[in-house]
């Protein structure tokens, strides 16, 4: 990572629309500002009320706030925001951050909104997502109008745009706002687990073929292709682990299915990876997201050399366009096919080979150091992307 000195000490306060389980981009993200010398805090939004109201992720201090509401509420979710914006204008005028980072839209709405009344801090806006896009096929057009006027005035007013890949960084370029790509890479595990000793934890019998997924569990996922294949194969182990709003509909589908198993969210999904001959990872086809996917899992599959069965969308195609990562598919038939491919003990080792190979071209120290180059520390003059228009 970049030694860049960050005396005084930099503050920031991230600002989270999720209760931070944690979240693993916001994870990798705050961890390498705290080994670069910042202070950081973040503010989460816990909406059921079962977290705890403090505690430390390390040298990251989590702050939550209870505002009750529930997931899968879509635009609805805009009512409840007001109150966690006040929760978080307290907290911050208390501590007067130098820097508000701002994960999603919402929180950076909120964080222009709390700035003049704290001290003008820096704002940074991470985009882990784009709106405008990633709704569209759910939201009425007046609501996209809307979505679609903040994405483009909104981020013109942060002192740093980040994005977690290259085609959202063109995306936000083709609107006249500059960006750096942080990139969901990951380091490889410095004590790999055995595929034994995994399996042994989770009780998967050695002989049984398994495929995993691990990561939000939302309707732009195509996890009932998954579903189907487990239902055509019996033979075969599926296991979904993560949260979000298709979970309860999840487990009611997989109910009849011996075997699938939802295991719920995985703080370290690293025994799961070890003990899995294959990961999954797929967009719905023809999901407007599909061209901008920039999926965790496409990183962990690399950095724990697990083949993955997958859809050529986004940072997908791009990778597998070049490198052998895994099998392809479109549609149940070759999902089947796919599958059967990375049964074979032969293939399976021939693309883990490849993946082994590929670990260090996607290492996410080189990607802390992007971000820890870019970021507007305290006492900086500017940062390395000038946002337009600020």
């Amino acid at each position: 990572m970049s030694g860049r000195s960050t005396a005084p000490s930099t503050r920031v306060d991230v600002l989270l629309s999720v209760g931070y389980d944690p979240d693993v981009r916001v994870r990798r993200i705050t961890q390498a500002l705290a080994a670069a010398g910042c202070s950081v805090r973040v503010l989460a939004w816990d909406r059921d009320g079962t977290r705890p109201r403090a505690e430390d992720d390390g040298p990251v201090r989590i702050r939550r706030v209870a505002v009750r509401s529930r997931w899968g509420r879509g635009w609805t979710q805009v009512v409840a925001l007001p109150r966690v914006f006040v929760h978080y204008l307290s907290a911050v005028r208390r501590r007067r951050p130098d820097v508000l980072h701002a994960v999603d839209l919402p929180m950076l709405v909120a964080a222009v909104l709390i700035a003049p009344f704290a001290g003008r801090p820096r704002i940074v806006y991470d985009a882990f997502e784009i709106y405008r896009v990633m709704v569209s096929n759910r939201l009425p057009a007046p609501l996209l109008a809307v979505i679609g006027l903040l994405e483009r005035r909104l981020p013109r007013r942060a002192d740093l745009v980040i994005t977690p890949s290259e085609a959202r960084r063109r995306y936000f370029n083709g609107l006249g706002i500059e960006s750096t790509c942080v990139p969901n890479w990951i380091d490889p595990p410095a004590a790999p687990i055995s595929r034994d000793a995994a399996r042994a934890r989770l009780a998967i019998p050695g002989g049984v073929f398994c495929v995993a997924y691990a990561g939000a569990l939302n309707p732009a996922r195509d996890l009932d292709a998954l579903l189907r294949h487990a239902r055509r194969r019996p033979d075969h182990l599926v296991i979904i682990a993560g949260a979000g709003s298709e979970e309860r509909r999840l487990h009611s589908a997989a109910a009849d299915l011996p075997n699938v198993r939802v295991a719920g969210w995985l703080r370290d999904p690293s025994n799961l990876l070890a003990a899995a001959d294959a990961m999954f990872y797929a967009l719905r086809l023809n999901h407007p997201y599909a061209t901008l996917a920039a999926p965790n899992n496409l990183y962990a599959a690399i950095a724990h050399n697990v083949p993955l069965a997958y859809r050529e969308q986004g940072e997908l195609a791009e990778v597998g366009g070049q490198h052998e990562i895994g099998v392809a598919f479109d549609d149940d038939q070759s999902l089947d096919a796919a599958l059967d491919q990375l049964a074979d003990p032969t293939v399976n080792a021939r693309i883990r080979t490849a993946l082994r190979a590929l670990a260090g071209d996607y290492r996410w120290a080189a990607a802390a150091d992007r971000l820890v180059r870019a970021y507007p520390m305290k006492g900086s003059e500017e940062t390395s992307a000038t946002p337009s228009g600020a």
